[in-house]
Order: C-alpha cells, then structure tokens, then sequence
C-alpha cells in the first residue's frame, strides 16, 4: 500500500482524547462507523492502527428507533459514562471573536 500522510490535531472528547481521520483514509482503511480498530505503537514509537475485521463483512446496524435512545441515555449516566463534549469545542470560527 502506497503511503498516506494526514496531518490531525489531538482534541479532547469528554474524558478521552481523539482524532478526526479523513474521508480518504477511512476509505483507504475500508472502515466503517462503529468498527473496532487496533491501536499499537510500533519500535520507532509510531502510532499503528489497524481495522479488524467486521463479521460477515456487514456494517454494525444502526439504531433509528429514536424512541428508545432516551432509556440508553439513561442507562450510559448510570453506569457512569460521561457525555462527550462537543468535537469542535476547540476549533475557532468567526463567531468566536468579539466583534468591535
């Protein structure tokens, strides 16, 4: 595979920390949302991820029955689990800056 570079910025999601990958990686990787990726660093010290593979090569099925999101909601604060804070909270936009 010909090699891809991609310049992204760590950014805080709630508790964790993450990055964006672009639509041509995750196309490249042949990845899909919801699939578990393995992450290792290698002798150099170089962040290494690699896709595992989906079952039966199917995407996880998504849940669009917004009626029972409110309960899974419910359920996430009780086990503990933080809301994740906005993944542009960081990123600046004109609006950002008093206008004088």
């Amino acid at each position: 595979m010909k090699q891809m570079i991609m310049r992204a910025q760590l950014r805080k999601m709630g508790n964790s920390r993450a990055i964006i990958l672009s639509q041509e990686i995750i196309e490249k990787l042949n990845i899909v949302d919801g699939q578990e990726i393995e992450v290792s660093i290698n002798e150099e010290s170089a962040l290494v991820l690699k896709p595992t593979k989906l079952k039966n090569n199917k995407r996880p099925p998504l849940n669009l029955d917004i009626s029972t999101w409110e309960s899974q909601f419910k359920l996430a604060i009780k086990k503990g689990e933080l809301p994740e804070k906005d993944v542009f909270e960081s990123m600046l936009n004109i609006f950002d800056y008093s206008l004088k």
